[in-house]
């Protein structure tokens, strides 16, 4: 439960609890998120790191709509998340689609997140 802590904003138990409810009905999309980024499934807390991903990417899209200002260093985040997203990526489908995982996974978690 390390790792919950890098979710800043977020109260670390009830930020887990909802992770454990999500999971439950998006374990698939958690991995499939896993796979298009490298990171293994065997590591430890490794949805957690998927998530931070998902909130992150959120961030990203907000700026990228103009409902936020970027400033330097969120910039330099979302163009690393981009890449991250593109990187092996066979058509720019492929990439909308794990942009739209991320996106989903991201409101299904903060929904639950507000419910609980």
């Amino acid at each position: 439960m390390n790792r919950i802590k890098l979710l800043q904003g977020y109260d670390p138990v009830r930020a887990k609890d909802t992770l454990d409810l999500v999971l439950r009905q998006r374990k698939n999309e958690f991995r499939e998120l896993a796979d298009a980024l490298k990171i293994p499934t065997n590591s430890p807390e490794w949805e957690i790191i998927i998530l931070k991903f998902c909130l992150d990417f959120e961030e990203c899209f907000e700026i990228w709509t103009g409902r936020e200002k970027p400033d330097q260093p969120k910039t330099f985040k979302c163009m690393t998340i981009m890449r991250e997203i593109a990187q092996g990526g066979k058509s720019v489908t492929e990439i909308a689609h794990i942009q739209t995982t991320a996106n989903t996974i991201y409101h299904e978690f903060h929904n639950i997140y507000e419910r609980i």
